[in-house]
Parts: structure tokens; sequence; C-alpha cells
């Protein structure tokens, strides 16, 4: 090979070199084009050689990539120096970019260690040298312990000895580092191994479970997710997590296996046998370079890590000047042997990334005889790909060809059909070189600021769409956090709309009824059997403005819940086989049916997904907002049953429309009931006198219809000019104008038209401002039934003044005098046993609304009757269509036993208003029970009757003037 002799070239003439040099190191971006990297030759006396070598090493440190550099005057002896001195340098700052964790050789640490002992083993007893180093000291004494009793002679000690010496050498990896830096970019890797992704997976988790159950499940989640990427994130920084990746050992081919473990495999490598083969030293140094090309493979393996896909650039081990009794040269062999080896028992996953640089002058002999084959032909029969023979093979072998090719193509597929490169650093032709070719930058997503990055802004994103679940939602989408804080929605009654004020406003008193609608609804849906669902619309929370507890007034709303749930459970219990089953969900239109139209809307959506809905029951306020929420579901064509609504226009619609077909109601019109209450005042049935004068009092909000409405009807109906109208718009207003009235001149009669949640208010002025005798006469609608409910026994108690009011409907008009012989409704005979399962035991003063609930379970019954009629009529599921058309007949009682009067609709022209609705006036005792002194209308059918009613109400169901 013709040259220049020691003619050293300067780093401008060895562009070429260079340029190989950056192809051979420079990583692809794909890792389908990945391969093993020949061996590269610079050919040349030391002196040169050894100038390239060094301006090669200069070039990666430059870049902090990694390199290791082994001189021709090297101290290492064998293989293994060549190993430790690799791994040294490879694992400097120098060797790695900045913020990157450096490559780490835990298999090849711990075959060298291994090695340690064997050697220490075979000096025997020897102590260690003067000058020894710690870890030096500690080998010599875990020798002698493995090999003398009471651990020596039995095998079960000798392996728990060596694990705990293992476990202990590497109890904290980041501790065993010397420098500083290193220790923070190891860390660092070790972090965002499990740090970013396992992070931003908790928040994602936290933020998808905040959406689909609530935020204490959400913070469960997140401590839970947190708590273990915090232990993922130890263990990794442990030496003894790596303890499971030794298992690699057990599948090497270099040395005795042990089926017990990678325990009785390092003790085979420990003990020397009685006779060992000629090459078992050879064997163990394979074994090293097998485990330092493995460290390597799984150093730049393409996972989730992101550092492995930020190493742009292969590892270069560069041997400055190979002699023939340098380590190097055996180490080239060995792995291309370990290479070959793999490739041919398929174990190894394609290629490791070492790129190997010699430095070898073309003269020198291979061995110690000048005269012998060259140093550079043995390399080259090192790295040599051998291929099959081209000899014809027996019919019989014939079989194995085929095998045998395939496999061959897969071996030079990897490991190529030239395994060296060789370049003479002495030989300059002349002439302009092109610039080397321009480095490979890391990646930008391969950046190790991006991880965290991403963490950040998913973990962000998440506590924003947390933030955006707690501030907008209480419960998964159905129920919605309203700008009063009230939760707004539809629950099967899962969700219990007080349990987040912890019992303020006395939400939580409707937590049991709630319950057992829950309850109820499961046992429907797990019988598998068809059913029919209703919703009831009311205002199940109280208004968070009110600070006192005890005038929250859910009186009515929990009795209407209970009568609903005692009906349901009659209902089902019924049931029998395929017989139809109800279920009711519960939605919650917010204090005083403030949210009444965004809730409708919902129900809307709802029914158009859930055909089982056939009827929407509740409506108990008479406020704007609800008469909106009529209309809206009305265009649904859903039939609508209203409890306690009064209104006489409920339902009405624009123009010469007149009522709306869908909407049916249980509560007398306020004309009806006004005239009754006139009626009974002006012939002394109120009090035992008769009024002549009467001041009305009554809310004038805009947006109460109910209020301003039975006002005028009373005016209308009562002695023309001696009802004195005294409206109010907040408490203080209320106070004002009772006290005037009182002082000027008490009225025969106070007639409150006004909400119960103002009644408090109103009896407290009347006892302060008003004389005691007479006592006021104050007479009231079924509106304050909530307040009579919670606080019957205090007004009995105060004796201040007499109390009539027009219930809806009374257990105590259930007597003889106003049924005559037919029996109690079951209703009231069940209520007692259901208001102890349905109510808190220590709700002292808190009792349900018995007038709503009767009410509302008359509602839930005629519904379920219906559509349990249309289901065996027609042999089909009941749609809202069809129960529409089931109850729209004005001919027969949808309801003949009702616990609120037998139930039969009018026509559509009167609003179907219950034909001779039952219109009652009660009294509170001193007792603080209820007594009934008056029943208009048709109870039962053909009642007694004898009460005493106005003319007028001869065919009451007729639509009001």
């Amino acid at each position: 090979m013709a040259g220049d002799g020691d003619r050293i070239l300067s780093e401008d003439r060895l562009r070429g070199v260079l340029d190989l040099f950056e192809r051979l190191r420079e990583r692809p971006a794909w890792r389908w084009r990945e391969r093993l990297r020949p061996l590269l030759l610079l050919l040349g006396p030391e002196r040169a050689a050894s100038h390239a070598a060094e301006m090669l090493k200069s070039r990666c440190e430059d870049e902090r990539a990694p390199v290791s550099h082994i001189a021709a005057a090297t101290p290492a002896s064998d293989v293994a120096g060549v190993l430790r001195e690799a791994k040294r340098e490879l694992s400097q700052p120098s060797s790695r970019a900045r913020g990157e964790p450096a490559l780490r050789f835990p298999l090849l640490e711990m075959a060298l260690w291994l090695r340690d002992l064997r050697e220490i083993r075979l000096a025997g007893d020897r102590p260690p040298p003067r000058g020894a180093s710690s870890s030096e000291r500690e080998n010599h004494l875990l020798v002698r312990r493995l090999t003398h009793p009471p651990v020596g002679d039995n095998e079960n000690a000798r392996r728990r000895e060596l694990n705990r010496v293992i476990r202990r050498r590497g109890r904290d990896v980041l501790r065993d580092l010397e420098e500083v830096p290193g220790r923070r970019a190891t860390f660092l890797s070790f972090l965002e191994q499990i740090a970013p992704i396992g992070i931003a997976v908790v928040a994602l988790i936290s933020a998808g479970t905040a959406a689909a159950l609530d935020l204490a499940s959400a913070v469960f989640a997140a401590v839970i997710g947190l708590a273990f990427v915090t232990v993922q994130i130890v263990a990794r920084t442990r030496g003894w997590y790596g303890v499971r990746r030794f298992g690699w050992f057990l599948r090497q081919p270099y040395v005795d296996r042990d089926s017990t473990g990678f325990l009785g495999f390092a003790l085979g490598v420990f003990d020397p046998r009685p006779v060992e083969p000629d090459d078992h030293g050879e064997q163990l140094d394979l074994l090293l370079v097998a485990a330092f090309l493995e460290d390597l493979r799984r150093n730049y393996r393409r996972d989730y890590r992101r550092a492995a896909w930020a190493r742009v650039r292969y590892p270069v081990l560069i041997f400055e000047h190979l002699s023939a009794g340098h380590p190097g040269v055996a180490f080239v062999e060995l792995a291309e042997r370990v290479r070959a080896d793999g490739q041919a028992s398929g174990r190894l996953p394609g290629f490791d990334p070492l790129i190997v640089v010699a430095g070898v002058d073309p003269a020198a002999p291979a061995g110690a005889d000048p005269s012998g084959p060259r140093l550079l032909e043995r390399l080259a029969r090192a790295v040599r790909v051998d291929v099959a023979s081209d000899e014809p093979q027996s019919v019989i072998a014939a079989r194995g060809l085929w095998d045998r090719y395939t496999r061959e193509q897969r071996r030079l597929g990897a490991l190529g059909s030239r395994r060296e490169l060789r370049v003479d650093i002495t030989r300059d032709p002349g002439g302009d070189l092109p610039p080397v070719r321009p480095v490979r930058r890391r990646p930008r997503l391969a950046h190790p600021a991006l991880p965290w990055i991403a963490m950040v802004a998913v973990a962000a994103a998440s506590v924003s769409v947390i933030s955006v679940q707690v501030e907008r939602y209480c419960s998964p989408f159905d129920i919605r956090r309203m700008e009063n804080g009230e939760c707004v929605g539809i629950t099967d009654g899962s969700y219990r709309f007080g349990k987040d004020s912890g019992g303020k406003n006395n939400d939580n008193r409707l937590n049991k009824v709630l319950h057992q609608i829950e309850s109820l609804n499961d046992h429907v849906m797990e019988s598998g059997t068809r059913y029919a669902t209703v919703v009831y619309l009311g205002p199940v929370t109280a208004d968070p403005a009110i600070k006192n507890k005890r005038i929250d007034l859910l009186a009515g709303v929990q009795g209407e819940l209970i009568g609903l749930a005692m009906a349901q459970k009659r209902f089902n219990d019924a049931a029998e086989g395929d017989d139809l089953r109800l279920r009711v969900l519960v939605a919650n239109a917010g204090a005083k049916f403030r949210y009444a139209e965004d809730v409708a809307e919902q129900i809307r959506a709802r029914a158009l997904k859930d055909r089982t809905i056939v009827a929407v029951i509740g409506f108990e306020q008479s406020r704007r907002q609800t008469q909106q929420a009529i209309k809206l579901l009305a265009k649904s064509a859903l039939p609508l049953i209203g409890t306690a609504n009064s209104f006489d226009g409920t339902a009405l619609l624009e123009g010469d429309a007149g009522y709306s077909p869908y909407y049916f109601r249980l509560a007398s019109p306020n004309a009806r009931t006004a005239r009754h209450a006139a009626y009974w005042a002006r012939r002394g049935d109120v009090g035992g006198r008769k009024a002549d004068d009467a001041v009305v009092i009554y809310d004038g909000d805009e947006d109460d219809v109910y209020s301003a409405n039975l006002a005028a009807d009373f005016q209308r109906s009562f002695r023309p000019g001696k009802a004195l109208m005294r409206p109010y718009r907040d408490p203080g207003e209320l106070n004002k104008s009772v006290r005037e009235v009182c002082q000027k001149r008490q009225p025969d009669l106070f007639y409150y038209a006004g909400r119960s949640d103002e009644f408090r208010s109103f009896i407290n002025v009347l006892e302060l401002f008003c004389p005691k005798e007479p006592k006021p006469l104050v007479l009231a609608d079924d509106e304050i039934a909530k307040y009579v409910s919670d606080n019957a026994g205090e007004l009995g108690r105060r004796g201040t003044f007499d109390l009539y009011f027009t219930p809806l409907a009374a257990r105590e008009a259930w007597t003889r005098r106003w049924i005559g012989d037919q029996p109690l409704q079951p209703f009231y005979s069940d209520y007692d046993p259901a208001l102890k399962e349905m109510t808190d035991d220590d709700a002292s003063g808190q009792r349900p609304s018995i007038t709503r609930a009767a009410v509302s379970y008359d509602a839930a019954t005629l519904l379920a009757t219906v559509a349990s009629r249309v289901y065996w009529q027609e042999r089909a599921l009941p749609s809202a269509g069809s129960v529409f058309a089931a109850l729209n007949d004005p001919d027969h009682d949808v309801l003949p036993k009702g616990a609120s009067g037998a139930l039969r609709f009018g026509p559509r022209s009167g609003g179907h208003q219950v034909v001779d609705r039952p219109v009652i006036l009660a009294t509170i005792q001193r007792d603080g029970t209820t007594q009934v002194t008056q029943v208009c209308g048709r109870l039962v059918p053909g009642g007694p009757g004898g009460a005493d009613c106005p003319p007028e109400d001869e065919g009451a169901g007729a639509p009001e003037k």
C-alpha cells in the first residue's frame, strides 16, 4: 500500500476522514435505518495514527459527544481494563450534552464486580493490598464471608449474603456518582422517565374523574397517582431497581447458566471449578464485552425515554494505536464474536451503537514473529462476515438450504457485507476538499425541557378543566353550579343536592329521601324489565341568601319527594313478572324556580334521548320562570302534571290559543280557592266571627305570579271595597305594612297571600304590634303549609293569633264526617312508616309537608297507573303521546281514590282542572294538631258532603271567568 511514510497531515487535509467519521457516528433519524457500524482502521505509523486519533477525540469532546480514547501505552493490560477505561470515559461530563444524563453501565459494572470477586477468590486468603480503596476492602471481606463458615458452608446463606451486598452496593445510585453536576443530570434522567408522563397521566385521570364522578374522587385519584409516581421515582434512584435486569446474564451462552436465578449464576462465576475449560477466561471476557454492548444498546433504545431520542451521536471507542500485545486487539475480536453470535442465535435485537476506531501500522506483525502474518490481516479476519460455501448439497441436505439462505440474509442485513473501512492517513493526492458535512443537531422534540413543559401544560389544562368542573358543575354535566352557588340539574337520586353545604341551610334534610329514590331506581334497572320514567321538577335547594336555617322551608319539596318515593315503591312492589315499573328522576330548578327554564331545557334534551320519559310532574310554585318552563316542555309534547301550582293563568298560551293541551293541574285555581276563603270569612266559618273588612298581604315581586293573582281573586270575592291591598317587596316592607295596619286599626281578618319564606316575619310583627284582644285572625292559602309542617307545635303554643289555611290535602279530612263509611286512603296509613324511613331521626322540628306529599303521591300514582294501562292495552312500552291521550279523557276518573281527592281532569278549555276539586279549610289547635272545619268538593266518590260551601261551587270544574 503506497503512502508517504511518517508524514502527518493537517486537519484541513483530513477533511475526508472527518466527513467519514461524522457519517459513521451520526445516528439516523429513523429507527429502521439504524445498522451496525463497521470498524474504522486508520492506517499509518504510530505518530500519524496518534495525531488522527487525537483529532477525532477532540472533535467529539468539542461537541460533548460520547467518546473514549485508549492510548497506545494504556495501563490496561486486558479486556477488563479496556472496558473499565471505556466505561469511565463514556460516563464523563465531557461525553454528554448539558442537561443530558450520562451513559450508564449496570450490567458491565455487575460483571466486572463478579470478576473482581473471582480474582480475589483465586488469590486465596491474601489480605487486601496496602492503600486499597474501601470498595476493594469490602470485596475482600465479602469473599471471606462467602468462603468461610458460617456463611460459606450454607448455599442459601451465601445467596442471602450476596443479595444483601448487591442491594447495599446500589442502594443510592446518585450518591455513588462522583460529580455533583452528574448527580443532578442523572437524577433528572430518572425523574423524567416517570414524572412528566406520570404526572400528565395522573392529571388527565383526575380531570376525567372530576368530569365523570366528583371533585372528591378526582382528589383521591390524584393522591393515589402521585404516590405511585413518587414511589417509582425513588425506586429508579436505587440500584436494587435494576436487579431485575440482571436476568440478562442467565440468557448468555458464555458462562455456565444456573437455573436457580441470578444469584446462582453470580456464585457460579465466583466459585472456581475443580476442572475448568481452557477457554474459561476467554468466556468471562466475552461476557464482559457482551454486557458492555448490551448496556450501550439499552442506553440508545428508543422508547418512552426522552434521553434515548436526544442521543444523536453514537458512542466512539478510539484505540490510538494497536500493536500485537495491545488489549484493544482482543477487544475488537471479542466484540465481533459477540455480535456474530448474537445474530446467529437471534438473541440480540438488531444492533449495538458502538463505533470502534483503531490506528494500525500496516506493517505491524500480528504476533511476536516479525515475519509472521500482519496485524491488519488479523483484524480483517476477525471482522470478516463469513458466508456459506458454494459447495453443492446432496438431495437430502437440500431441505435446509432455504433456511440457511434466509438466516444468512438476515445476518448480512444486520452485520453488513463488509465490517471494516480502511483509510491511509498518510496518503494525500492533493486538490481541494469539500467541507465536512454539518453535524445533526438534537431534535427539538427531544429537548430536556420539553417533557416538563408538556407536563406543566397538561397539568395546567387538567387543573383548569377541574376548576371549570368545580366552578360550573356540582356533578358530572347533569348538575350545574349556578352563579349564586346553587346546584341545579337532573339526578336519579345519586346526587344529594345539599351534600356540598355540609348541612348548611338544611339541604341535607333531603338526603335520605333522595337515597330512597336512588335505591328504588337501581332496583328497576337491575330487574331488567321495562319501565316508564317520570321527571319531578321542583325547588330542591334552599335559597343561599337565607342565613337562618330554621326558615329554609324545604318541607314542601321534602314532602313532594316522599310522596313520589311512596308512590314509586307501592307501584313497583305490586308489579310482577313483565309488569311495567316506574322510574323517577329529580330535577332541581333552584330556589324560587330561578333556573326552571335552564333545567327544562335539560329535561327536554334528556327526553329526546331517553324515550322512557313519559311525563314531568311538579311545578309547585307559580312564578314567571315556571310558566316559561311549562311552555318549553309543552313543545316536546310531554304531559305535565302540576302539583301545587295554582295561578289562574298557568299554561295559558299567548293570544287566543287558550291553555296548553299538555298541562294538567291538581291544585284548584286561585280564583276557586279565594272564592271559598272569602265566603267562609264572610259567614263566620273562620274564627267564629264574620269578617267585615280584611287586609290582604301579598308579595309584589314581578316574577311571582301566584301572590298578586291570589290577592286580586280574594279582593274580588270579598265584600266590595272592604279588602285593603298591602303588597311588599322584602321582609322589611312587609314588617312596615303590618305594623302600620295594626297601629291604625286592626282589621277583622288578615288574608296572607304571600310566600311562606316571609311568613315568620309576618307573624312576629303581628304579635308585637297588633292588640291581643281580640286576637288577630289570619287566613292563608296552601303556600304556608310548608311553614306549618316545620312549626305547627310552636304555632299552637303561641296562642296569640288564630290561624286558618286552605291546604290542598289533609289527613284530618279523612274522617267519617267527610268520607262517611269509606276506608282511609292507603297513603295516610303508609305515610308515618315512610316518614321514619326517609327522614333523619335527629331532625327535630323538621316535618315534611304531608299536604304536598299527598298531592305528589297522587301525581305519580295516576301517571304510573295510566302508563301501565297503556302498556297492557298496546303491548308496547308507553310513550309520552300515549300517556297524554289516556290522561285527556274527561269522561272517566284517572284516579278515583286519590290521597287529595278523586281525580278527573276537565277539558282543555278550563286548563285541565280537576273536576270538583276539594277545597279544605283547616286550623291549628293549641296542641299543634290540624283540625279540618270545611271540605267543599269531591274528596271521595259519593262522599256525604255536609260542608258550608259557596253556591257558585256547583260545577266547580268549569273554567273561572
